[in-house]
């Protein structure tokens, strides 16, 4: 009977662990918080795919039942654990009220249940010093465990408000525009200096979104909206076209340079930590190791005459955007490859339809 209460002991700290490495640890994820965000998600997008008139519905619940039943399951678990160490010795090491005996697995379970949300409804009372800790073991953890899970609902809250601020700033950046349109608008307008200006804001919230996704996996995209401005998605796809246009111009000019390698390299890295969260690893092997086609180098001679037209104001002209610097334009056409295999994996895991890029439209 010791062997059980061990047993029991050993699966609470288990599930502890698991919740602690969720809400505490900012490179990992428990194996029981990642496994109910995966069923979870499959389960709403194989609904959204099978019901398409309410797919947006059932994608925007995702997010909130997976946090929900990541918590339920927790404290589940952890009850189930405390009665199972608690049951073997309950007649021992407890004092119960007249009436409740024989001593059956329900009440341990009952007790568990009261103990591990501080209650302790006093009718079955530890005497045994062994009794008093285990106790004392799941009012401990049961009190640390919901403070923990009302920090994380607030921290994923908070972070889900992030991305749609910077969903937002982007939606009203393009306004309905492709990515490659916008970038030749506000290098026309502008000038280089506010068009880099516009490039390091962009960076700078592409590595405050990839904080916190590596830091909160369900920011990024189990958290869906309805609304298509607050949608990443097509954010992430518009940005995607401005760093190509950004690499492509900084052939010209290279003061662009670094404003758009930051920005490029920001872009891959977010990319890179959504895909090894959601995706798995075939399209994170794909994204760590690039192999561009005759598409993406097409792709990226479609920016380069929609760039050189915007600019010097004549449609037939080509004055070599892109191509003084063989460098950039090989980084241009890496990210197109990079976008379209993100892309592809993102819309294979959401169930949804992959609209196109600016490039492929001209």
């Amino acid at each position: 009977m010791v062997f059980v209460s061990v047993l029991g002991l050993l699966f609470a700290v288990l599930v502890v662990c698991d919740a602690a490495a969720t809400v505490l640890h900012p490179d990992a994820e428990g194996l029981l918080a990642g496994s109910i965000r995966k069923v979870v998600w499959r389960t709403a997008a194989f609904a959204s795919a099978r019901l398409p008139r309410a797919a947006r519905r059932m994608l925007s619940l995702a997010g909130p039942v997976i946090l929900l039943a990541t918590f339920v399951v927790w404290i589940v678990l952890l009850t189930l654990g405390l009665a199972v160490a608690v049951w073997p010795t309950m007649e021992e090491d407890f004092k119960l009220q007249p009436g409740l005996a024989p001593v059956t697995f329900l009440d341990a379970l009952y007790f568990a249940g009261g103990t591990v949300p501080v209650l302790g409804y006093g009718d079955i009372t530890p005497v045994s010093t062994e009794g008093q800790l285990v106790s004392l073991f799941g009012a401990a953890v049961g009190f640390a465990l919901f403070t923990g899970m009302a920090t994380y609902a607030i921290q994923v809250t908070s972070g889900v408000s992030k991305r749609n601020r910077f969903t937002l700033a982007v939606h009203d950046d393009v306004r309905g525009l492709g990515g490659v349109t916008v970038f030749a608008e506000y290098l026309a307008r502008d000038g280089v200096g506010e068009t880099r200006a516009h490039c390091r804001s962009w960076t700078e919230s592409l590595r405050e979104i990839d904080e916190m996704v590596h830091r909160y996996p369900l920011v990024a995209f189990t958290y869906r909206s309805r609304r298509d401005e607050y949608d990443p998605e097509p954010a992430l796809r518009r940005l995607a076209e401005i760093s190509v246009a950004a690499l492509v111009a900084s052939g010209r000019d290279p003061a662009l340079r670094a404003s758009a390698e930051s920005l490029r390299r920001a872009l891959v890295r977010l990319q890179r930590t959504i895909a090894g969260t959601y995706f798995g690893k075939h399209v994170a092997r794909r994204l760590a190791d690039p192999r561009p086609t005759e598409d993406d180098r097409r792709a990226v001679d479609t920016v380069d005459r929609m760039l050189t037209a915007r600019l010097d104001g004549s449609p037939g002209a080509d004055h070599g955007i892109g191509r003084e610097h063989g460098n950039e334009h090989d980084r241009a056409v890496e990210t197109v490859h990079l976008c379209r295999v993100f892309l592809e994996g993102l819309h294979e895991w959401a169930r949804t339809e992959a609209p196109p890029q600016e490039w492929e439209t001209r």
